[in-house]
């Protein structure tokens, strides 16, 4: 991985609202795109060094001074802060607009500035704008972003949806993700269970954990389609190997409720055909330590104590009855 690829690792979905997509380095050559990242000049890949050591000056001097590559990636590491260094989004932003004439991911932030209001103000038209010149510019992202703007708007829904649509077939996850959650809550379209879980299915086939997580508790609860928790526990592991810490305890909680006729843990008895199966509980029993070790979810850690709790009680009922036989 080069130096520049790995910039973009430390960004993700949410650190803004709505507008911020993933930006992986699979983002800087999307399906379709014709636009590709420029080389880094050597010059810049040593100040961008520095900088992941904690000392910027470089990387702003080389910026200052005109050097479009370098007021790119300053403008990055303002507006999302790195290994320690404040962020300045409005700074960044500036950063970002001297690149934009040139530099169709420079484009692209400067239309997530001026939607989230980085630059002081936000300006819904200036974002617009910034986004179909990118996309025009061939950032095939910027086009699912201006999309994802109109599905919150009155009226344009249809537009917004057509957009995301269109990245989405070209292999785009992230708006393969956005079209499916456009369905599932109704937004800026009819909601359409059976609609959001085929885009949740695409993004999963290209091992989106978020796809992954919400496809498994469509199959668990039946919900869009078939009911199926086998598949539901499959996609949850899977999520959980792609790095989602969130479906630990979704494979905990339906591995004892398949185990136990469809009781959750908590009070009153079991019954197990043929004994209670040891083995079975081992294994759900890690999942629930998975979750109370990764989820920093508090209701989550509960469920995952209370379910441990349960376990072990279930397992040493079971060793006295070995014990008295």
């Amino acid at each position: 991985m080069t130096l520049a690829c790995a910039w973009f690792g430390v960004l993700g979905r949410g650190l803004l609202p709505l507008a911020l997509l993933a930006w992986a380095p699979a983002a800087f050559a999307p399906p379709s795109t014709t636009w590709t990242e420029p080389p880094v000049s050597p010059e810049v890949q040593a100040a961008m060094g520095k900088a992941d050591a904690g000392h910027p000056a470089d990387l702003i001097k080389l910026a200052d001074a005109g050097r479009t590559d370098a007021q790119f990636y300053a403008g990055v590491m303002l507006i999302y802060g790195r290994n320690g260094i404040p962020q300045d989004p409005k700074k960044g932003c500036a950063y970002e607009e001297k690149a934009s004439s040139t530099r169709a991911d420079a484009m692209h932030l400067v239309g997530v500035c001026w939607q989230n209001g980085m630059t002081g103000a936000k300006d819904v038209v200036k974002a617009e704008a910034a986004y179909t010149r990118a996309t025009q510019m061939g950032f095939s992202k910027s086009r699912c972003a201006l999309g994802r703007m109109l599905l919150g708007e009155p009226g344009t829904g249809e537009r917004g949806i057509g957009l995301c649509k269109e990245s989405a077939n070209a292999g785009d996850v992230e708006a393969q993700l956005v079209v499916g959650d456009a369905y599932f809550y109704g937004r800026g379209v009819r909601e359409d269970h059976g609609e959001a879980r085929e885009w949740y299915a695409m993004a999963a086939d290209q091992n989106s954990p978020q796809a992954l997580r919400r496809l498994g508790e469509m199959y668990a609860a039946g919900d869009g389609g078939k009911k199926d928790t086998k598949k539901a526990v499959a996609l949850w592991q899977a999520a959980e190997k792609a790095g989602d810490p969130l479906v630990c305890i979704l494979v905990a909680d339906q591995l004892f409720s398949d185990l136990t006729g469809g009781k959750k843990p908590g009070g009153g008895t079991y019954a197990f055909k043929g004994g209670v199966p040891v083995g079975d509980l081992d294994a759900i029993e890690s999942w629930y330590q998975e979750a109370l070790n990764r989820d920093p979810r508090p209701d989550v850690r509960v469920r995952a104590q209370r379910g441990i709790q349960v376990v072990q009680n279930l397992k040493a009922a079971a060793k006295s009855v070995s014990v008295k036989k």
